[in-house]
């Protein structure tokens, strides 16, 4: 019985960590209406980022964290831009096309500057707890306590901001990239 339970706890944690990825190529793809294909690489991208930091040059965990993933935005916000935008009004293969492309790149790239090896990386919340006859790291407990805080925080954003109709205005977001609003100005990012 403690088997089964350590190991439905080990599947909450990784089932915790792809809800997470698939909330944001939803919301990508729900906003933008591209099938960003690219999304886990982009997650791939900021672990390396964060491992390269950390292992190099001796950054903290937290700050390495931090500083990938304003690396990986930056880059997202870099393949909107260049790679995106430019398809807003082509056919609707051609981003696919292009979302493919990008996530063959930045595998390829990946395994380029940090080759195809298993890497793992040490956190400063690797003790062992003991939850209910189960062991399992710290690092797990706030996987699975921090997945369901954002998933929480992102339902209720939404069912707010939804029922209001605040949100809606930036949902409308046509080919052109621009706000269905009285006025045709350009989003931010």
């Amino acid at each position: 019985m403690d088997i089964l339970m350590q190991q439905l706890f080990n599947g909450l944690t990784i089932g915790s960590v792809y809800s997470l990825v698939a909330l944001g190529l939803t919301l990508v793809y729900g906003i933008l209406h591209i099938p960003n294909f690219a999304h886990g690489a982009l997650y791939m991208l900021g672990a390396y980022v964060t491992l390269t930091m950390m292992l190099l040059y001796g950054v903290h965990y937290w700050v390495a964290m931090a500083v990938s993933v304003l690396v990986v935005g930056l880059l997202g916000v870099l393949m909107d831009r260049i790679v995106f935008h430019p398809l807003r009004n082509a056919p609707p293969i051609h981003d696919k096309i292009a979302a493919i492309g990008i996530l063959l790149f930045l595998e390829a790239f990946a395994q380029l500057i940090w080759g195809a090896d298993y890497r793992t990386m040490v956190t400063p919340y690797g003790q062992v707890v003991d939850i209910f006859g189960m062991t399992a790291t710290v690092q797990r407990v706030l996987i699975n306590v921090g997945a369901i805080v954002v998933m929480v925080l992102l339902y209720l954003f939404l069912k707010r901001h939804t029922s209001e109709r605040r949100l809606s205005r930036w949902l409308r977001i046509g080919k052109g990239h621009t706000l269905s609003v009285s006025t045709q100005t350009k989003l931010p990012c």
